[in-house]
């Protein structure tokens, strides 16, 4: 599992770096203290399991490069991260594209929860009783499906297994399955086959 956290505040980024690790065994934790550095290094690495971006970066305040971030890594979902929850914000960042908000004032648990349910497809949000539109396909959207579980998803219609998926998409098996995983959820399946039907029959892939 690949992560790029994007913080200038290095006591945070190694705080976060220890909550990450309690993911998975096979976490690599890329970090960079600005956005440029980050965008740089799409040429060695397109794509994250998680992008987690800090809304105060000193060479991109508020949402400026949550687009940027979009271009560089368009597979990888985006998680804003913040010690203030600016509601308004929040909710344009969401429906620019990011997958969801962690607030930094919570404690670790908090944190890795709401980590967990974003890497499981779902949208993190500060409000929850406020549904948000996000400029996604809509078929995709209502499940909360990220990019790359879509491309999971499709591989899973062409009946590959996990290993080819991992070797096609670049990516650990383990991690294969956590998208796995979080495809059935998504979907309500509990087997493979179930999730193809359920998916076309929805008109997700």
């Amino acid at each position: 599992m690949n992560l790029l956290v994007i913080d200038d505040h290095l006591l945070f980024r190694e705080g976060l770096r220890h909550i990450l690790q309690r993911l998975d065994d096979t976490v690599t934790i890329h970090e960079f203290g600005a956005l440029q550095p980050a965008l740089r290094f799409a040429d060695e690495m397109s794509d994250f399991d998680l992008i987690l971006m800090d809304m105060q970066l000193p060479d991109s305040a508020g949402l400026q490069g949550l687009q940027a971030l979009r271009r560089a890594f368009p597979g990888s979902p985006i998680a804003l991260i913040s010690g203030v929850a600016d509601t308004i914000q929040i909710q344009q960042g969401l429906r620019q594209g990011a997958q969801g908000f962690i607030s930094k004032s919570g404690s670790a648990d908090d944190l890795l929860n709401a980590i967990e349910r974003i890497l499981a497809g779902h949208v993190e949000s500060p409000s929850p009783q406020r549904p948000i539109a996000l400029s996604t396909q809509p078929s995709r959207s209502a499940f909360h499906l990220t990019p790359r579980q879509v491309e999971v998803l499709s591989q899973l219609c062409e009946g590959h297994s996990n290993k080819e998926i991992g070797r096609m998409l670049n990516m650990s098996e383990n991690t294969v399955r956590c998208h796995v995983a979080s495809v059935f959820r998504a979907l309500g399946a509990k087997s493979r086959t179930e999730a193809v039907v359920l998916a076309k029959r929805r008109g997700v892939v």
